[in-house]
């Protein structure tokens, strides 16, 4: 694989993924949304193991990546841990916290995306800059108190001021490099901003906008998931909401599609069987998806009745 992409040759080592049958039949007989929730899980640990896999391809050669690879495919590692931590809060039947992974699966997500999109070592540079600045700025405060005690030094400092220098050591990056400037092509464009510039700015209004609420813990997250309002004032609400399966199915559909970028720009025309197996898992989360809406519908006619 080049710096900027590509592999050798057509990986052979792929495993095969469970593929989860529908039945549009059986679907369309569901009569709680439960059955919903579970076949979400089920369509997204398929599509999570697509995830593992695409993260674990390495170039044919060295087996490594080279830095700015390695922002790709560490971003895609996160993306595969946080979709088994989103399944598992799902599983347990804990909106509230579902909703934290699925703002945090989504940002990653179109980090990726952004960065493909990009593709130059400017940015990927001022990723790393963005990050590391907290680094730099606890190193020069820990040199500061060491200063200030004529040069002595704790074991604590010590061990601190060696982890930094490896981080910077391993990034590619000085330590006078992690400047507010060197990190601009990328802190300039906000999650919004980066979310508009790869299409999804419908999806970011629309449905992951909102579940910052959740992660801040907003007044808005306090009202719908942990206050009860009565009459004159409020109680706490301990118990956990359902989750609801648009929310998986969504991550699924747009996700398909980083993968996809990830995986031609890994490994070029080489990915085109890949990239159709996960279009035919795109078509059955869809038809999963419409199945859903209609239920939906269905159910509010009947409540109304």
């Amino acid at each position: 694989m080049s710096e900027e992409g590509g592999a050798d040759s057509e990986p052979q080592y792929l495993p095969d993924i469970a593929r989860v049958e529908i039945s549009v039949e059986e679907i369309q007989a569901y009569t709680d949304e439960d059955d919903f929730n579970a076949l979400a899980v089920s369509l997204t640990i398929e599509f999570g193991s697509w995830v593992c896999v695409a993260a674990s391809l390495l170039p044919g050669e060295t087996r490594r990546w080279n830095r700015n690879q390695a922002i790709l495919g560490g971003l895609l590692v996160r993306y595969y841990k946080l979709l088994s931590a989103l399944l598992d809060q799902t599983c347990q039947r804990r909106r509230e916290t579902s909703f934290m992974l699925a703002r945090l699966v989504f940002e990653c997500m179109v980090t990726i995306q952004y960065l493909l999109m990009r593709n130059s070592d400017e940015l990927y540079q001022a990723f790393v800059a963005y990050s590391l600045q907290h680094e730099r700025k606890l190193r020069e405060h820990i040199q500061q108190n060491i200063d200030r005690r004529g040069g002595e030094s704790l074991p604590i400092e010590r061990r601190m001021i060696a982890s930094i220098d490896r981080t910077f050591s391993v990034s590619g990056i000085t330590i006078d490099q992690a400047t507010k400037a060197t990190a601009r092509p990328w802190k300039d464009a906000n999650i919004f901003e980066r979310t508009r510039a790869v299409g999804l700015e419908q999806a970011y209004l629309l449905i992951f906008g909102g579940t910052s609420h959740s992660v801040h813990g907003n007044w808005q997250d306090l009202l719908e998931y942990h206050l009860e309002k009565e009459e004159d004032g409020f109680r706490p609400e301990l118990r956990w909401q359902r989750p609801r399966p648009q929310v998986l199915y969504t991550l699924c559909l747009l996700g398909i599609s980083a993968v996809q970028q990830y995986l031609v720009f890994l490994v070029g025309e080489d990915a085109e069987s890949v990239c159709k197996d996960l279009d035919e898992l795109r078509e059955r989360i869809r038809t999963v998806n419409s199945l859903h809406e209609e239920f939906l519908i269905r159910k509010s006619e009947n409540e109304g009745n």
